[in-house]
């Protein structure tokens, strides 16, 4: 019998406030036997559970669907109510036609999903302080529900009767802001009172706000301007009535707040002794208080926030503390973070001014290293004025650091290891993976991407969360398989993708950072087409065709932008392979040709794929005979057949990345593809001995092409080096996040985009890879390298769990268990060792049930498996 569990509407559990017109529905299955396959499903949708508990889906029975299907199924029912909370379950049949138990039953509840639902106004100031708007209402009944909807352009905090309204930090995510902003949904009820009622509001500036200098020139985008908000609140009476409380001009105005300025650069001045005690509570009398400014609305569009939100998803203690001097102290938290610290403070009088100075490295005098040129002002810096001789406790919350350092300093302080605490603040996305290995450096290098990555995670992917804190697209595509091995990517790149599409310009072009101000409009595939390959990942990874039907459009719009570039078949970009070993300004020497053809053919090729999906049959034709004329053009002008190298239009030598690329995408004539093989084994044992010459995009590919052409060892070598150029030598150095150069002196610490070597570790190491949409099929391939004795991953998919273990003692055994989830079947290679013996739970392989053997092939004997738990020996 099948079970069904894990019930999910648009990828999150019991979700409050969607506003999908028809949400996707999912679940998994799980069962005892193998090869047990769901055969078809019913799903019943209510507004009251009661109903569904006598198996009465007034608002959509869907019927008994012959269908596989457990994933993205589109709603289908009556058209859905604003504000209104539906509840729903599902039941399978199996492949004997015998009928499961129904789910539990789930929940998702809509938002305001006309703009006439939203009826109050939009409230700004013109001060530069953090701005605090107040009102009072009554609660005179019993209530049932109660609700605030809430959006702002930069971020906004929210309270009722003294209490912070959920635990989100720097929200809304930050959008194309004069295109569509965001809101969110708060059940406000248990912070309700009877009788009267307080709520605040204070705005930050974040990107929208921003006014700090920058040569991005975010304090001169098109929609800059002071932060603005709109909310009501909704409270339903158990008579029926409901009180709607509304943003309006009654609203009372605090323009001097506590929080003398914030920039999302700079960091924040707050002087405590301005905060005006229960100003979030009812009965607060501000003589200071003035009317709101009504403003227009930023946007058109007003979406939920359907992404996990911004959150303190962790604390971490101080390591070490150095007394530099009276009042002057260095905290060393022992981990680079994103966030921020919280500190008590002792010592100091009243008025005291206290700074907080936050870094990724020290200089050569102890203090914190902020030196950079791309921000005009101090950056990452805190002050806080006390209101008291009293010990104080504060921390920022309009501005997060990338640091592992904080430098506090003020005249008269007093402070201990215990007293700062740090807050590891992202984007609070779900964990889906594990890897572990028995080679300690490749363990490091898994943990220190997947922080990495979460320090980088802020509403959108960042490059840095101390220089920069900007959306760049190629940094992003190449990561995107393993941040999708690692976390819940789903809604997260889903919001992304909608910024690229906002940001699309009129001709076409996807910017090379997303959102954008408007600068570095640089020709770059390598980047933007983040658009087509994240869009593609979403159907692959989660088999969702909404997002392609979505998309397709704009989609199509850019790669016939690029198609209009092509010159002579060839393409051409402003960037290159980025940050190659020796080339810290960025730029490689050999320039773009060969890594913007290379993307335009992996685009063209992934745009065929995509529309054949949908079923357009000419476009999917016409993108793949125009990738096959852009590959015969790479080799006719890039290929040197004689001596087996590739070269651009700019003389720079021998360049792995524009070797290893054709290779990558088998672009290379047959009658040539050993030489340059073998040209590329030369290049990395004689001049490079033993290591990878490559930027982001050629180290993206550099360990996993190799494998699969059979050159393991070699990728192994290179993945385990501890000198210049490799990831090992900023693990000599302490490091504990990946750095943004091969050199130690690097500029950032916190820079994700060399973690592409995690993808192979999960598809290659452990040998876990993904070959149809949806996991609904996958190989099982492990790869025991160099000195390797052991190593295992673990993938939470739409399917369920899928898992690989091995462990092997020199050439005598060899052990490999694997778990394929239900709706899916498997491909397993378990290597064959001399004496030619594989058995699965003690039964000889070909015997076992579930198992089919299909061949030998390459040291390998391959089986196909279905769904359950397998458990492999090899002798």
């Amino acid at each position: 019998m099948i079970k069904v569990s894990s019930l999910t509407t648009e990828y999150a559990n019991n979700p409050l406030g969607t506003d999908k017109s028809n949400p996707r529905l999912g679940w998994i299955n799980e069962s005892m036997q193998r090869g047990q396959r769901q055969t078809a499903y019913r799903i019943l949708v209510s507004m009251f559970e009661e109903n569904l508990d006598s198996g009465f889906g007034d608002v959509w029975d869907s019927g008994k669907c012959e269908s596989g299907r457990c994933v993205c199924i589109d709603y289908a029912g009556e058209k859905l109510q604003s504000a209104t909370r539906y509840y729903w379950k599902v039941c399978v049949w199996d492949e004997e036609d015998r009928i499961s138990a129904w789910s539990p039953i789930a929940w998702w509840e809509t938002g305001l999903l006309h703009p006439e639902d939203w009826s109050g106004a939009w409230l700004s100031s013109d001060g530069e302080h953090a701005p605090l708007f107040r009102s009072e209402f009554q609660i005179e009944k019993p209530f049932k529900q109660a609700r605030l909807y809430i959006s702002a352009a930069g971020y906004c905090e929210a309270y009722l009767n003294g209490g912070k309204v959920g635990d989100h930090k720097l929200e809304p995510a930050f959008t194309v802001y004069n295109k569509r902003n965001l809101y969110h949904v708060y059940d406000i009820g248990p912070q309700l009172l009877a009788g009267k009622n307080g709520v605040g509001i204070e705005l930050g500036r974040g990107f929208y706000g921003l006014r700090t200098p920058n040569v991005w020139n975010w304090h001169r985008a098109e929609w800059n301007d002071n932060p603005r908000f709109i909310a009501q609140l909704v409270i339903q009476y158990t008579d029926g009535s409901d009180l709607l409380v509304k943003t309006d001009d009654r609203w009372e105005l605090i323009e001097e707040g506590p929080t003398v300025s914030d920039s999302i650069f700079a960091g924040e001045r707050y002087d405590a002794r301005k905060y005006p005690t229960n100003w979030n509570k009812a009965d607060f009398c501000a003589a200071d208080a003035c009317k709101p400014k009504i403003v227009p609305p930023p946007s058109p569009r007003l979406e939920a926030q359907s992404m996990p939100s911004i959150r303190v998803a962790g604390h971490v203690d101080a390591a070490k503390m150095a007394v530099l001097g009276d009042g002057h102290y260095v905290f060393d938290m022992g981990d680079t973070i994103a966030g921020w610290v919280e500190a008590t403070i002792r010592g100091g009088r009243s008025g005291q001014s206290v700074s907080f100075i936050y870094g990724e490295k020290l200089d050569e005098t102890g203090r914190v290293d902020n030196r950079q040129t791309a921000i005009e002002a101090e950056i990452q810096t805190d002050h806080y004025m006390k209101s008291s001789e009293q010990a104080e406790k504060w921390e920022p919350k309009f501005s997060y650091k990338g640091f592992r350092y904080v430098e506090i300093s003020g005249q008269g302080i007093n402070m201990g290891l215990s007293d700062v605490i740090g807050k590891r603040v992202h984007t609070d996305l779900r964990s889906t993976g594990h890897f572990q290995c028995s080679n300690l450096l490749f363990n490091r290098i898994h943990e220190a991407t997947r922080k990495t990555l979460l320090n980088n995670f802020h509403g959108i992917i960042t490059d840095t969360p101390k220089y920069e804190k900007n959306g760049w697209l190629g940094d992003a595509q190449l990561i995107a398989e393993t941040a999708a091995f690692q976390f819940d990517m789903a809604l997260f790149w889903e919001k992304w993708l909608i910024d690229m599409r906002d940001s699309q310009r009129s001709d076409g072009s996807i910017p090379v950072m997303v959102p954008d101000s408007g600068w570095g409009d640089f020709h770059a595939p390598e980047w933007s087409s983040a658009y087509v390959l994240i869009a593609w990942r979403l159907y692959w990874y989660y088999d969702d065709m909404q997002v392609l039907r979505e998309h397709y459009g704009s989609l199509k719009r850019y790669i016939e932008y690029e198609i209009g570039l092509l010159d002579g078949g060839m393409s051409s970009s402003d960037l290159g392979d980025w940050l190659a070993p020796g080339y810290s300004e960025g730029r490689s020497p050999e320039g773009g040709q060969i890594t913007s053809s290379f993307h335009l053919i992996l685009l063209l090729r992934t745009m065929a794929g995509i529309a054949g999906k949908l079923g357009f049959s000419a476009d999917s034709e016409r993108y793949g005979e125009l990738a096959e004329e852009t590959a015969e053009a790479l080799n006719r002008e890039c290929l040197d057949r004689e001596n087996g190298l590739y070269h651009t239009n700019q003389e720079a030598g021998y360049r792995q990345t524009s070797n290893i690329l054709p290779l990558a995408l088998s672009l290379v004539p047959s009658n040539v593809e050993r030489r340059v093989e073998n040209r590329l084994l030369e290049d990395f044992e004689r001049r490079m001995g033993g290591h990878a010459d490559v930027g982001i995009i050629g180290h993206k590919y550099f360990y996993p092409t190799l494998t699969r052409l059979g050159y393991g060892e070699a990728a192994y070598r290179a993945a385990t080096q501890i000198a210049y150029p490799s990831m090992g030598l900023w693990f000599e150095q302490e490091a504990t996040t990946l750095w943004e150069y091969w050199d130690v002196n690097t500029r950032s610490r916190n820079h994700y985009m060399f973690g592409t070597i995690v993808q192979w570790f999960y598809e290659y190491i452990a040998g876990i890879r993904q070959t149809a949409a949806g996991w609904s099929e996958m190989e099982f391939k492990p790869h025991a390298l160099g000195d390797l004795t052991s190593a295992e991953a673990t993938l939470d998919t739409v399917k369920g769990t899928v898992h690989a273990a091995w462990s092997r003692t020199a050439d005598i055994s060899f052990e490999l268990t694997v778990h394929v989830p239900m709706q899916s079947r498997a491909m397993v290679h378990v290597p064959i060792l001399p004496a030619g013996q594989i058995t699965e739970n003690g039964l000889p392989a070909d015997q076992a049930c579930g198992i089919q053997y299909i061949k030998d092939e390459n040291g390998f004997r391959v089986y196909e498996i279905e769904a359950g738990r397998y458990a492999f020996a090899s002798r």
